[in-house]
Order: C-alpha cells, then structure tokens, then sequence
C-alpha cells in the first residue's frame, strides 16, 4: 500500500471531524458504519483492501478517540464553570489594556488535565515561563457579537476565561529557562523589526517573521486575504525552508557528516517554531521537516503527502478539536495541493518552455489556489481569481523581504545590520501592498458564494479541475480546465448577486446604549453606527464575509466623525467610498461629509435621511427606520430595546439575532 501514513491521517482527521460535528453519543454509529462499509470493500475490491482496512480502522479509532475525549478531558476541565480555582502553572504571555492591569494567560491543570486559562491581573514584572500561583473564578468562553470567542478558542483547545480580577502570586522560579530565552529573543527581534521598518510596512514584515499580527490593521489583514496572499502571515513551510537553506548552507560545510547534520537542523526546526509562537500551521510544517531529518539519520526516503498525516495524526492525538480550525484545514490542504498534488500535475504538463521556473511556480500557485478556494470561500467570504498570479508574482517579493528579516534575526538584530536590510524589506513589502490594493478593488474577480447551493457548485468545480489536470497529459486541456473553472465559479457567485439586488438584509446589533447596524444589498454594504464609537466592526464583518460584499457604499454615523470613521477605516474591509456624518467634518478627512438632520443623501438604489436619534432607509417605495431602541417598516413599530435583531426583505420576518448569525425561534 502506497502513502499509508497519508490515508490513515486523512481518515483520523474525517473521523474527528463527523464525530465533533454532530452529537458524541452518536460516536459508535459512524465508528460502526465506517467498519461496516470498508469490511463491504474490502471484501469486494480485493485489489485495494489494504486502503479499506487502513482508512475504516483510522475512522473508527478517531470517533472513539472524539468521544473519549469530549468525555474524560472537555467535561472534566467545562465542570469547573462558575468555580473559584486556585492552580499552579506558568506563564505563557501577557498583554497590558491599561489602568495597571493586563490579561496573563496561564498554562495551569484542572481537573488532572493541562488547559490554557487567561485571567485578568494587576501588571507586574511577569516573564514568560515564570511559576505562578493564581486564584480567580473561572467561566466558560462564550461567543459575542464582535467576535466568536468560543468557536476560535474551542478549535485552540481553550475551554474556561477568567471572570473578574484574579490574585497571582509569582513563586519566584522558571520552568522553562531555554524557552523562555527564545520567546524573549523572539519579542527583540520583533520590536527591531517595527523600529526601523515603515510605518504600514512594520505590521506586514512583524507578521511575517514572527507570526504576530497585533501591528497590522484588521482591514490590511482583509485586503491581503482577499487578493490571495495573506498565507505568508501563517509562519509554516516557506519560512522553514528559508531558514533551512541560509542556516543549512553554513552547517553543511562545517558538519561534514550528514547525520551530524541532520540532528543540528532539527534542533534549530524547533527553536524556530518556538520563536514563531507555535501556531498549529508552523508546527505541522516543523513535524514534516522533522520526519525528513530522521529519514536522512535513518537513510530513509521521506515523502510528503505521507509526512503530513504522520502530522496531522499527531496535531490532532494533543488537539482532536483543532480539525475545526481554519488555519490547521488552511495549511493542512495548502501542504498536500503544494506537496504532493502539484508536482504530478506539472510532471504530466511536461512543460518544456523558458523561462522553467516561471511556469514551475504558475503551475504551483495555480494548483494551490484552486484547492484552497473552497475553504476561502467558506471561511474567509470569497476568494480572487487572480490568486495564482498574485502568488506567483508577489510571494517571491514577499519571500525576498522575509530573507532580509532573516538576516536581521540571524545576526542579533544588530543596528547596523538591520536598518539597512528592513529599509530594503520595506521597499519590496511597500510594492507589495501597491499592488493588492489597485487588484482588491475590481468586485468582479472576487467570487463569493452566499448561498450553500454555490459553496457546492463552487467545491465541485475546484475538485473537477483537479481531478481532469492529475489525469490529462495535454497542457491545453488543462489549461481550458482552469479557465473554464474559473469561469464557472464567477459565472455562480455574479448569478447569487443578480438573485438578490432587490432583497435588503438588515443586521441591527444593540448592548446596553450602544446601537449600529450593517444593511446588504446584494453584494453591497452600508454601515449605520447610531451611537458612535464603531463598537460592532467585528459582528458588521463576519456580516460582510457570510454575503461575500465586495463593496462598501458608506459609513453614515451621528458624531465624532474624527474617532468613529478612524476606527471603521482601521477595521473594515472593504472600504468605505464615502464617510457621512451628522456633525461637521474636520477639513483633512477626505472622502467625507456631513449630513445634517432630516437631509437625505442618495446611495446607488437606497435615499437614507438621517433622523434625531437614528436613520432612515427608502427602497422600492418602502421606509425603514432604524433606532437604537425600535424598528419601524412601513410605521409598523418593532420594539426591540437593545435587543440586536435581523431583517430580511425576502420573507418581511423581523427575528432576534444570535451571535452566529442565524435565528432563533423568537419573531414579532
């Protein structure tokens, strides 16, 4: 049997899947019909059995493994809900808010089990590693509007947050000393890397390098994610194999002896992961890597697609959970699209033109791109079809910048050194951004997939093109098979947004005083922040990726305009083409202007006019009128009294809002 490591990963992986997907007392249905149906192959194709009893065995251990563990570690470590705990642990990180406090997040045992709690605390001088003793109650994450606290931290293994301030006691010891020095080298490097790089630039060349993103704007993340390129902040294979190859390039000439080598590159594999922060994606690239220094030690041959579901076995043994993660599924399928898929496809293209490596690298990004566009679209709202180009154009840039910030690294983060090599670092990242920003704007390349019907139809045709590229000998035909794949899946996302130009969606978020809302039509937003502050960008974008906008009309907003449009120009993506507001305008902000009350302002299709407390909507003859306490359609009043509520035009149903988004059963 070929690749057995890489069909027992990917079985374990679906089994932890369907079995966190759905009830745990189901676990042992799924086990017993995987057994059911590959004992059924194996006994009808006796030429492939080996693949049926590897994949049914690999399913079943990891429906059982789901169980076991939602059982014996989740229930143990969720009873302590509500509870004042007092543990022993050490320090994992720190981040001050202000006012002398800061959250200390805290690898500590509950319940006989390791987990991850951050608890509020007065600052002091904490380092990482550092032996604490803390005493705080404890409560289980749950999701908000502006952010899904509990889906994000469930796929990291996080179960229980702190509540209210906690009592910590430093023990004056460190558990990790070796550690702890390379986290602080980390953080120099870092801050070396945000003091003599450009302003917009140091976020993006921070992230790269270090795997910390808390420098970059929400709407630069956006940006770059949408044009197809905001992988390279996912510190994972690229950065591994540059580190490799400028450190290797030294040692291979001073290690003569190539298991000496070998043993030297993994250790300095895993110093890195440990400077990048241990991110789930640069870790399954280091345990792939890791497989192939031991199969040099052991004079073995390594192989990709077999070395990441060793990987993704193990990832999964310490966190069955983490398969619900966008960056664990990202960089699991980019791994196999690049690793193993890729390659075949080029060797059956036999390209013989020149330049080679032109074509090497389109091919890889355009096999990388398709692959990874169902996952885009379903996490991230959409994906461009200009992906491949701008991978193969501008990650080479990127990747050129990122050696710069390697140098800086490897030479201590001299000053002499380093202002020279991130001043040419800022250059080739400053281009970058130029770029993205003139390809992000046309809507038409970004396809988008709000209805589950074109996730399908989109998921289909990815894997069709895949499939007939793998099989086909011909370039032409493959090369027609993007294309017309490509064109199918904008020809699907264009056909959702003409379904729905004559349908408004309304999402009106309220807390306590505060009160905004994010209006869709079709593929374009309009924001309308009835308190100020731009309190709701977080919920107002997971409203704009569920739709896949490609456009936002305006931000229209009652006062400070200075404060609240600074805010939506940091986190909101896509940006505004215009910021209306109902006070005056400070004259050095552009693209802005004041809307005074009861004067009306037409926005493509919809009149808005702004009221004493709120604003009123016009379409097809029929007003909507927005408060932070009521919604009126028609002179029809909805009484909502900071209870945040969604509206869709399709069935005219005003019903209460989760924090997913959806519905509950509750309607006016």
């Amino acid at each position: 049997m070929v690749r057995k490591g890489f069909w027992c990963g990917l079985s374990f992986m679906a089994g932890l899947f369907l079995a966190g997907c759905f009830s745990t007392g189901l676990w042992w249905v799924f086990a017993l019909c995987a057994a059911a149906l590959c004992a059924l192959g194996a006994l009808t194709f006796k030429t492939i059995r080996r693949y049926f009893i590897v994949c049914g065995c690999s399913f079943a251990v990891a429906c059982v493994y789901s169980a076991a563990y939602y059982h014996f570690v989740y229930d143990d470590i969720i009873s302590f809900d509500g509870q004042t705990v007092s543990v022993d642990g050490y320090v994992d990180s720190f981040n001050y808010v202000g006012h002398g406090q800061g959250y200390l997040t805290v690898k500590c045992s509950l319940g006989g089990h390791t987990t991850t709690v951050s608890f509020l605390v007065s600052d002091d001088d904490y380092e990482y590693y550092d032996d604490v003793h803390i005493t705080g109650k404890v409560v289980k994450i749950k999701d908000s509007y502006n952010f899904l606290s509990e889906s994000y931290n469930f796929s990291e293994g996080v179960f229980l947050k702190g509540d209210g301030a906690a009592s910590v006691e430093l023990k004056g010891t460190n558990s990790n000393r070796l550690f702890k020095a390379i986290r602080n080298y980390s953080d120099k490097v870092f801050n070396t890397v945000l003091q003599y790089s450009g302003f917009e630039e140091k976020g993006f060349l921070g992230a790269m390098l270090c795997g910390d993103k808390s420098e970059m704007d929400i709407s630069q993340k956006n940006m770059l994610y949408r044009s197809g390129i905001g992988h390279i902040f996912a510190v994972s294979g690229t950065h591994l194999v540059i580190l490799t190859s400028v450190v290797g390039f030294v040692l291979s000439r001073l290690l003569g002896k190539r298991r000496a080598y070998s043993i030297v590159m993994f250790l300095i594999t895993w110093a890195f992961v440990i400077f990048a922060g241990m991110s789930v994606s640069v870790i399954r690239s280091a345990i792939m890597m890791s497989i192939v220094y031991l199969g040099d030690f052991f004079m073995r041959r390594g192989d990709c697609a077999n070395s990441l579901g060793i990987a993704a076995i193990i990832i999964c043994l310490f966190n069955p959970y983490c398969v619900f993660s966008s960056g664990f599924l990202l960089s699991f399928t980019s791994a196999f699209a690049a690793g193993a898929v890729a390659p075949l496809v080029y060797r059956r293209l036999n390209i013989k033109a020149k330049p080679l490596f032109l074509f090497k690298g389109l091919v890889f990004s355009c096999v990388e791109s398709i692959f990874i566009a169902p996952l885009c679209v379903i996490f991230f709202g959409g994906f461009s079809v200009l992906s491949p180009l701008t991978n193969t154009l501008l990650i080479p840039v990127c990747t050129a910048a990122l050696v710069l910030c390697f140098i800086v690294a490897l030479t201590g983060g001299t000053a002499v050194i380093a202002k020279p090599m991130l001043l040419a670092a800022t250059k080739l990242v400053k281009a970058v951004i130029a770029v993205v920003k003139v390809i992000s704007k046309p809507s038409l390349l970004f396809v988008t997939a709000p209805a589950a019907a074109a996730v399908v139809i989109i998921t289909l045709t990815c894997a069709a093109v895949i499939i007939l590229a793998c099989v086909s000998k011909k370039p032409i035909i493959s090369v027609c098979a993007a294309a017309c794949g490509m064109l199918l899946c904008m020809l699907v996302s264009n056909i959702c947004v003409l379904i729905s130009y004559d349908r408004l969606n309304f999402y009106i978020f309220a807390r306590k005083k505060d009160c905004a809302a994010i209006v869709v039509q079709s593929d374009t937003a309009y924001i309308l922040d009835m308190s100020d502050g731009a309190r709701f960008t977080g919920a107002q974008m997971r409203v704009i990726q569920h739709y896949g906008v490609r456009k936002t009309s305006a931000v229209l907003v009652n006062s400070e305009p200075y404060y609240t449009f600074g805010k939506y120009k940091d986190k909101l993506f896509p940006q505004p083409d215009v910021y209306i507001s109902g006070t005056q305008v400070p004259v050095e902000m552009n693209d802005t202007y004041e809307l005074k009350t009861s004067d009306s302002v037409k926005l493509d299709d919809i009149r808005f006019t702004r009221l004493e407390n709120g604003f009123e909507l016009e379409y097809n003859k029929i007003s909507y009128k927005i408060y932070p306490d009521r919604f009126v359609i028609n002179g029809k009043v909805y009484d909502t009294n900071g209870v945040s509520v969604r509206f869709d035009t399709d069935d005219n149903e005003v019903r209460r809002l989760d924090y997913e988004l959806g519905f509950t059963d509750y309607t006016w």
